[in-house]
């Protein structure tokens, strides 16, 4: 089922927020995000929303659906494990936007607030391709 692309674009913004939160992206996770970017179809003028996006809040009230708030969960979970490392400051960001957008923090790939890295990592594909159905 397709989302809106305002909240494909918001859901986007909210994991570059996550990949960017401690003010250094490594390669994994900018390879994952040029990934996500290019299965979305993120166009030159939607990546100029992205960067003039600043408020996590704004970004996570335009992201109401199911459909929208699984996969948010789905790329967060990708780029937190794309190093291979669940980092601390990943796991409160992460906790807060769940919270914040009414997820439970049962999730398949989070269990007692931790990441199932290996899963995740493993599930690269399948993630993707659920971004390209959501932006067709």
């Amino acid at each position: 089922m397709a989302i809106s692309r305002e909240e494909l674009v918001n859901v986007l913004t909210v994991v570059s927020f996550l990949a960017h939160a401690d003010r250094e992206v490594h390669v994994a996770e900018k390879k994952v995000l040029i990934a996500t970017f290019k299965a979305a179809g993120i166009t030159p003028e939607e990546q100029e929303l992205m960067k003039a996006n600043t408020s996590l809040g704004d970004m996570l009230e335009h992201i109401q659906s199911s459909e929208a708030k699984h996969a948010l969960v789905e790329l967060m979970a990708l780029v937190a494990a794309s190093d291979g490392v669940f980092e601390d400051e990943e796991r409160v960001i992460i906790q807060k936007i769940m919270k914040r957008i009414e997820v439970d923090d049962d999730h398949p790939y989070f269990d007692d607030n931790n990441l199932d890295v290996s899963s995740a990592r493993a599930n690269v594909g399948k993630i993707l391709n659920s971004i390209k159905d959501l932006a067709s």
